[in-house]
């Protein structure tokens, strides 16, 4: 596992990133290839959820166990008692030089994260920009949708209350969050009763899988990592599936196909898509008329979910293989210090954290580099047979006030160092 030069929060972000995107590329490339040959949706999209979620608990957790692969240096001491010649002396070896110039994970960072910040502020404007479009949203008042919904949740074993509501500018139903489904205000009026049925059938599956929170997961996923293009290919696939497998709970709720069909038909005339999108709707290979050809297909049992067994077998697997196989990137050791600790006939105070004498001749020195700072210290014997202190940061002078007294008391007593 390779090792990420940088400070501390930095590399371990971007070790967390650079494991990220190998664990996903395995995991989204691996449902992607598979998503090619399974034609179940309920197999597929348990295939999509498990890259998803499995790349961040996998990278969460190779990064969280795994060490640095340089190791903290370790300062030995000796100290040379007063009245003995001046040979004690001890240095560690230089520690391994960084394999990049320190700017450069700071800059890799701030790319991510402004690219992320992006992504995050394109998502929420166009959020902000659809509702708009959409008008305000008021409660449907019809008793009769009301009753129809209480009886397709007592039938699908929902039990959480379902808000129903209507917007005038809104296009296409839509399920909202945890428990609210929006319907064009238009298509109230133009559904039968059978065909609103159907519609609001398979919105209440939308919101019984969770697929509201799931398109904000990815789309979240997509914005923030945004150097992996397969997220994009993720979320269509997903999008796609969801489809799918609401038909099937649709139908199987209703116990009807051609209501369902009936009613994709009259949104789709009620469309108004801008640009290229509108040549989806009467292409012979759009996903819509695949969806109604396979609702219609009675030969075909209706899309249903993988069972809750398969599917923690599959995650399981697809974890256990990923953190067995994939490589990740090693986060920087926690502290990475060199210390050189030079000693001549000097005395400690009794605590050990200053310089109680320093004797004809003698000196302390003491350098220090940790976290791109290097300290260096020096002591000698001044003219009034006091010790005289040279402090410098990075080269630089500095006085040798209290902040620097704790450095060397820390020097002098870090459990690290014996």
């Amino acid at each position: 596992m390779p090792t990420l030069s940088a400070g501390p929060w930095t590399g371990s972000i971007l070790a967390w990133l650079g494991t990220w995107l190998v664990h996903g590329t395995v995991l989204l490339g691996g449902a992607w290839m598979a998503s090619l040959v399974v034609r179940s949706p309920g197999v597929r999209d348990a295939l999509w959820k498990t890259a998803l979620a499995g790349a961040l608990a996998t990278a969460t957790f190779s990064v969280a166990t795994a060490r640095g692969g340089a190791p903290e240096p370790v300062v030995t001491r000796r100290i040379a008692k007063l009245g003995t010649p001046p040979h004690a002396r001890l240095s560690i070896p230089p520690a391994p030089r960084p394999a990049m110039p320190p700017w450069v994970p700071e800059a890799a960072l701030a790319l991510w994260l402004a690219g992320a910040l992006g992504g995050l502020a394109r998502l929420e404007h166009g959020r902000r920009r659809y509702w708009r479009a959409a008008g305000a949203r008021h409660a449907v008042a019809d008793a009769e949708v009301a009753d129809a919904l209480r009886r397709l949740r007592t039938a699908a074993g929902v039990d959480r209350t379902i808000y129903l509501t209507a917007a005038d500018g809104l296009q296409a139903p839509a399920a909202i969050g945890f428990a609210e489904i929006c319907l064009p205000a238009a298509a109230l009026a133009a559904l039968t009763p059978a065909q609103r049925e159907s519609v609001l059938a398979h919105e209440l599956g939308h919101l019984a899988r969770r697929d509201p929170l799931w398109k904000v997961a990815v789309e979240i996923a997509s914005a923030v990592f945004w150097f992996q293009p397969l997220l994009r290919v993720a979320r269509r696939q997903m999008v796609e599936c969801a489809e799918l497998l609401c038909d099937g709970f649709a139908v199987r709720v209703t116990g009807r196909r051609r209501p369902l069909v009936e009613s994709l038909g009259v949104l789709a005339a009620a469309f108004r898509p801008r640009g290229v999108a509108a040549a989806g709707f009467g292409d012979q290979g759009s996903p819509l008329l695949r969806r109604a050809a396979r609702v219609l297909d009675a030969t075909r049992a209706p899309a249903g979910p993988l069972p809750a067994v398969a599917r923690g077998v599959l995650a399981a697997a697809a974890l256990a293989g990923t953190l067995a196989f994939a490589p990740g990137v090693a986060p920087p050791p926690r502290e990475m210090i060199l210390r050189t600790l030079t000693v001549e006939q000097t005395a400690f105070d009794a605590r050990r954290t200053g310089i109680a004498e320093v004797q004809p001749g003698g000196s302390l020195r003491l350098a220090e580099d940790r976290d791109g700072v290097r300290r260096e210290l020096t002591v000698r014997r001044g003219a009034d047979g006091h010790p005289a202190y040279d402090y410098r940061e990075n080269g630089a002078p500095r006085p040798f006030d209290a902040h620097a007294q704790r450095w060397l008391a820390q020097s002098l007593n870090e459990p690290r160092v014996r």
